[in-house]
């Protein structure tokens, strides 16, 4: 667990946001070894072993990609739009275990989901079911794969990036709402985050 991120968290449990308290039982370099994540308002406790956090409680299963995708990296970065560096992403299946290459292309702060385990400073394991810990539009991009690419899990992901945040996804996966499609090929589609906000722009029709 990295403390850089405690700030941008929030207790799974709740429709509302509800900030999560750090307790450090024990570190491996700047990373949170040991310790617990609860929640001063349902007192929900999550976990943090080896490094990585389980946000399930104890009752989710990793669910492991059938593939990696080796020398994906500078596709994956194009993809996301990665040409500055900072941020949060969110990498899920075999998109999580491109993060030492993607690493070395763009200084990242990613979050792994159904990866191995990493002991990178700038990297953390999170065990999750379908909703996400994080506030709203803090992440900067998302990557996700199947299974998780179904759509609870891509309305919490679209939830959780900022505007014009950007997700790829499977090519035969729906189109959340609130994201519009960039890009697609034969293997994903690449969609960025809109404002649903905005007031729509009426026109007088010309008359005929």
């Amino acid at each position: 667990m990295l403390l850089s991120l405690v700030d941008s968290l929030r207790c799974p449990a709740h429709v509302e946001e509800a900030p999560l308290v750090l307790a450090v039982e024990t570190w491996a370099g700047p990373r949170v070894a040991e310790g617990v994540l609860g929640c001063p308002v349902c007192h929900a406790r999550y976990a943090i072993h080896r490094c990585t956090v389980d946000f399930t409680q104890g009752q989710g299963s990793v669910r492991r990609p059938s593939a990696t995708s080796e020398g994906q990296s500078l596709r994956l970065a194009a993809q996301l739009g990665l040409s500055e560096p900072g941020g949060i992403l969110l990498l899920t299946g075999r998109h999580a275990y491109t993060y030492d290459a993607l690493a070395s292309v763009v200084e990242v702060t990613c979050i792994l989901v159904d990866g191995a385990e990493t002991t990178s400073a700038n990297a953390v394991n999170f065990l999750l079911q379908d909703r996400l810990p994080f506030n709203d539009g803090v992440l900067r991009g998302a990557a996700v794969d199947e299974p998780r690419a179904i759509e609870p899990f891509f309305a919490d992901v679209v939830r959780c990036l900022g505007e014009r945040g950007r997700l790829v996804a499977p090519v035969r996966s729906a189109i959340p709402r609130g994201v519009r499609v960039i890009a697609r090929d034969d293997r994903e589609w690449v969609g960025e985050v809109v404002d649903l906000t905005q007031p729509l722009q009426l026109r007088r029709a010309a008359k005929p």
